[in-house]
C-alpha cells in the first residue's frame, strides 16, 4: 500500500471532549490518521493553514463559522509535488459545523482527484459524518469515493481494530 497518501487537517488546543472543553496536545484527527498511516504504511500529510487557528475554542469556533458561513477557502502551506503517485488518498478531518472545515475544500479545489480511490475519515463529538459525505459527493465526482470511518474524539486512542477493520473493506 505504498501508493497511499493520509491528507488531514487537525487541531490541538481546546476541543469539546464528552461535552466539556479540554486542551489536548494532539489532534484527535491526526491521532487517527497516524493510526491509518502505521497500519497501510501510508505517507502522511498534515494541511497546516497559512494562518493559524487559534488554540482557544471559542475564538476557532468563531473563525469556523464564519468561514463556513462566508463560503471561505482558508489557505494552506502547499507542499504536495506529485499526487500521480499516490492511487488511495484517505481525507481526514473534525467534523465543523455538521461538516469538513473549509481548508479541505480548499484542498479539494487545489488538487484533482479524479480516477483517485478516496477514503474519508472524521472525528467529532455527535458520532457522524454530518453534511461532510454529501459535499465530498459532489466535490468528487470523478473519484471513487469509498464509504468513510467516523470515530468520536474520544474514543479515538481504542479505535485501532475500527481503523484496521474498515480499511479492509
Amino acid at each position: 500500500m505504498s501508493n497511499t497518501l493520509i491528507v488531514y487537517f487537525s487541531r490541538e488546543g481546546e476541543n469539546i471532549v464528552r461535552e466539556e472543553i479540554k486542551n489536548i496536545n494532539v489532534g484527535n484527527t491526526e491521532k487517527l490518521a497516524k493510526m491509518i498511516s502505521s497500519v497501510t504504511n501510508g505517507q502522511l500529510l498534515k494541511l497546516e493553514p497559512v494562518k493559524p487557528y487559534s488554540l482557544n475554542y471559542d475564538e476557532c469556533n468563531l473563525r469556523a463559522k464564519e468561514e463556513y458561513e462566508k463560503n471561505i477557502r482558508p489557505e494552506f502551506n502547499k507542499v504536495l509535488e506529485n499526487l500521480d503517485a499516490y492511487d488511495t488518498i484517505y481525507l481526514g478531518f473534525p467534523i465543523w459545523y455538521r461538516t469538513f472545515p473549509r481548508i479541505i475544500k480548499t484542498f479539494l479545489e487545489t488538487y484533482d482527484l479524479s480516477n483517485k480511490v478516496v477514503k474519508p475519515f472524521s472525528t467529532n463529538e455527535e458520532g457522524d459524518f454530518g453534511l461532510a459525505e454529501l459535499e465530498l459527493r459532489s466535490s468528487l465526482k470523478n473519484s471513487d469515493l469509498r464509504k468513510g470511518l467516523s470515530i468520536r474524539g474520544y474514543d479515538v486512542d481504542n479505535s485501532l481494530d475500527a481503523v484496521k477493520k474498515w480499511i479492509e473493506k
